[in-house]
């Protein structure tokens, strides 16, 4: 089976979360290998990918132990802050955690977006991987951006458009361009920010949260990456965007996994570490 960025990414998290379910560290080497079901070389690749994205550090020899708090973020000027005040979201350890591994799985910044039903717009929660450098000076060079990034209507972008194609119930009500989102499990667009697009798809339960048939929202939010234009960046959005739908899935599980098998290594734009300060 050919790898998949989507597979790839949802396999990651669940990665993740086993060590995560050993609880508190450090861990022996060999007792996260059995929690995992992995064998020596995969996992040591796995947790090698978690010290390079700031995740993870090893206090001694053979032995890991999962961060459990954002890295201060690089010196130099601060960029914007994207969250909105009025952004409603409940903060969660495991919601960070989604966003960090988002982050070190793409380089770019990943945002987690709500929505006002009285006003009909939508609003940034929250945001990882924004404070490296191209995106500090892209978000400084642009203070109108930034704010429409922060708070826009629902239609302005993919971020919107992903919340806004699964708050009506009849699809025959849709627009084509909304029938398609929905369809698709995902959307893209242009950002606000010159030089950047979105690809967001929609957000159906806090992770953590334990479904209610009959009585949750269509939608809560919605999660975006943030990457330049480009050929070869739009040629990978749409991976982004499976990528995205796939960690939400799997975060949103009713049970989480626990062991999993081995799978390729997603692939990362080379040279990229963000730092996962949430904003």
């Amino acid at each position: 089976m050919q790898p998949t960025p989507e597979r790839n990414g949802a396999q990651a998290y669940a990665f993740l979360q086993a060590v995560r379910g050993l609880g508190p560290g450090p861990h022996r080497f060999r007792e996260i290998i059995h929690q995992t079901g992995l064998s020596k070389s995969e996992a040591h690749r796995r947790l090698s990918q978690l010290v390079d994205a700031d995740l993870c550090r090893r206090p001694r020899h053979g032995q890991y132990e999962l961060l459990t708090h954002a890295p201060a973020a690089p010196s130099g000027p601060a960029s914007p802050v994207l969250r909105h005040p009025g952004a409603a979201l409940p903060r969660s350890p495991l919601l960070e955690t989604l966003l960090n591994e988002l982050h070190a799985r793409t380089g770019y910044p990943v945002l987690l977006h709500t929505y006002a039903p009285l006003s009909g717009e939508r609003l940034c929660a929250a945001a990882t991987g924004t404070h490296t450098p191209p995106v500090r000076r892209a978000l400084a060079s642009a203070p109108e951006a930034t704010g429409i990034l922060r708070q826009a209507p629902l239609g302005a972008d993919a971020a919107g458009l992903a919340m806004l194609a699964h708050l009506c119930p009849d699809d025959a009500q849709l627009r084509e361009d909304l029938r398609r989102v929905r369809r698709d499990g995902m959307a893209r667009t242009r950002s606000p920010l010159p030089g950047w697009s979105l690809v967001a798809v929609p957000l159906r339960r806090l992770p953590g949260t334990c479904a209610a048939p009959g009585a949750e929202p269509p939608v809560v939010g919605a999660l975006s990456v943030l990457h330049p234009d480009g050929a070869a960046e739009d040629d990978r959005a749409t991976g982004y965007g499976l990528l995205l739908r796939a960690a939400v899935e799997s975060a949103t599980a009713p049970e989480a996994r626990t062991r999993i098998r081995t799978a390729p290594r997603c692939a990362r734009r080379d040279g990229q570490r963000g730092a996962h300060r949430m904003t």
